[in-house]
C-alpha cells in the first residue's frame, strides 16, 4: 500500500491550475502565503511529499510506509493534480516535477521550479552538487536522530537569509517534531542522492523556469545555473538577495514573477 498524497486546495477551481510540490521533509503550510497570493489568479492545489505532514489526524488515518521510488511517486502526484495543470516544485520537489513534465507533458502545461538543482549530490560528471562525503554524514545523522536531522537542515536552508534565526525558527514550527516520519525522511534522502534530470530538463517541451536564489547555502547557485541542462523554452533567474526559500524571504517579487511567467506562457 502506498501512503496517499495529502493535498490542499486555494482559490476558484474554474481559474487555471497550479500543482505546487513541496520539498523534503518540509509540509506544504510553507507554500500557504504563496498559495493565497497566487489563488487571486489561479487555482492552487499544494501537496505534500508521501509521509510529511503537519495533519495528526492524517498521520493517525495513513500508517503505509510512503514510497518513493521515482516512478510510483510521479504516478501518485498526477493522479493527485488537476489536469492539464501547470506544475510548481521545491528543491526536491522541484527535481519532480520536472521528472513528471519531461516524461507525461500531456498532463503539464509548464514547470516551475524553485531552487532546485537538476543533481544534488556531486559526482564525477556533476561538481556543482553536495559532496557526497557531506551528503552520506547528514544521511547518516537523520537515520539515527531524525529530529535532530531535520533541526539541522532547517538550520542550512535557511542560511544566506537577512534573519536566519527567525526563519529557522518559522519553518521548524511549520513540521510539528511528533509528526516527523522517520521512514518518510530516509526514503525522501535516498532518492534526493540518487535523482538526476539532467536528461529531463534538455527534453523538455513545455515552457520552464528555473528560479534561483542567489545567497543559497545548499546550492551553489552560480555553478547549478553554469552546468545546468538548456532547452528551448526555457527560463533561469537568479533573485539577488534570496537563499532556498524565495517565496518566504520575497513573497512579492516571487508572485509577481511566476504569476507573470504563467500568464505569458499560456497558449490556451
Amino acid at each position: 500500500m502506498r501512503t496517499p498524497i495529502e493535498t490542499e486546495t486555494f482559490g476558484d477551481p474554474s481559474l487555471p491550475a497550479v500543482f505546487v510540490v513541496s520539498g523534503w521533509a518540509m509540509p506544504k503550510e510553507v507554500f500557504h502565503d504563496l498559495a493565497k497570493a497566487l489563488s487571486q489568479q489561479f487555482y492552487v492545489v499544494l501537496a505534500n511529499l508521501p509521509g510529511v505532514s503537519a495533519d495528526a489526524k492524517w498521520h493517525k488515518r495513513n500508517r503505509f510506509g510512503p514510497n518513493y521510488d521515482i516512478d510510483a511517486l510521479a504516478e501518485q502526484l498526477i493522479r493527485a493534480a488537476p489536469k492539464p495543470c501547470w506544475w510548481i516544485g521545491w528543491s526536491l520537489g522541484g527535481m519532480i516535477a520536472q521528472y513528471v513534465a519531461a516524461r507525461r507533458s500531456s498532463c503539464v502545461k509548464g514547470v516551475i521550479s524553485i531552487a532546485s538543482a537538476p543533481k544534488f549530490v556531486a559526482s564525477e560528471d556533476w561538481s556543482a552538487g553536495m559532496a557526497a562525503t557531506t551528503y552520506q554524514g547528514f544521511f547518516e545523522l537523520v537515520k539515527q536522530a531524525p529530529e535532530k536531522g531535520f533541526r539541522r537542515f532547517v538550520s542550512l536552508q535557511a542560511q544566506g537569509t537577512d534573519d536566519t534565526k527567525a526563519l529557522t525558527k518559522t519553518l521548524l514550527a511549520l513540521q510539528p517534531k511528533e509528526l516527523i516520519d522517520p521512514e518518510a525522511l530516509v526514503r525522501g534522502l535516498s532518492l534526493l542522492e540518487s535523482l538526476d534530470v539532467r536528461r529531463e530538463i534538455e527534453l523538455l517541451d513545455v515552457p520552464n523556469l528555473h528560479l534561483f536564489g542567489a545567497q543559497d547555502a545548499l546550492l551553489d547557485t552560480h555553478a547549478v545555473i553554469e552546468a545546468l541542462p538548456s532547452n528551448a523554452l526555457q527560463t533561469v533567474l537568479s533573485l539577488p538577495d534570496c537563499a532556498h526559500q524565495p517565496f518566504l524571504e520575497d513573497l512579492p517579487s516571487v508572485v509577481a514573477t511566476i504569476g507573470q511567467y504563467m500568464n505569458d506562457n499560456s497558449f490556451d
